[in-house]
């Protein structure tokens, strides 16, 4: 699958946030997207609210700064909140104010399974890297559940 430029920017510009490139950055990017897509939201929404739920530590946090930079939703204007999780997993709620206007999107488990134990293995910011990029180019069906309410 070929990266659009606009995926590229949101990945370069997440990289020079969180300060390198991983795959989970990017699962957060890529769960930012397929949430703003599939409640039909173009650019950034005061309205959009996200409950990201997943272990609060690394490398699952990374995802959160994915998550801010794809969707403006952050910590600091209260608009993204994080629920712990004490198994492994990364889903995020997506919500307008509207709450008929709801989807789940879920990072499937074989997917984090497989890229936990690529992550065992990646030795250096290189593989890491290389790993990152391979996430970005899965399509969103290859990697998350998606579930509406």
């Amino acid at each position: 699958m070929k990266l659009d430029k606009s995926l590229k920017r949101l990945i370069e510009k997440a990289k020079d946030i969180h300060g390198h490139l991983g795959p989970f950055l990017v699962l957060g990017i890529k769960l930012g997207l397929a949430g703003m897509k599939k409640l039909g939201i173009k650019g950034n929404s005061r309205h959009l609210r996200i409950e990201a739920e997943l272990p609060r530590k690394v490398p699952y946090t990374c995802t959160l700064d994915g998550i801010q930079v794809t969707t403006q939703c952050t910590f600091g204007n209260q608009r993204l909140t994080l629920k712990e999780a004490n198994s492994p997993m990364v889903s995020a709620k997506f919500s307008l104010n509207n709450p008929s206007r709801q989807t789940v999107i879920s990072l499937k488990n074989e997917i984090l399974q497989s890229l936990m134990a690529k992550l065992k293995e990646a030795k250096g910011e290189s593989a890491q890297e290389r790993l990152a990029w391979a996430i970005a180019s899965m399509p969103e069906e290859e990697l998350f559940s998606i579930t509406f309410y």
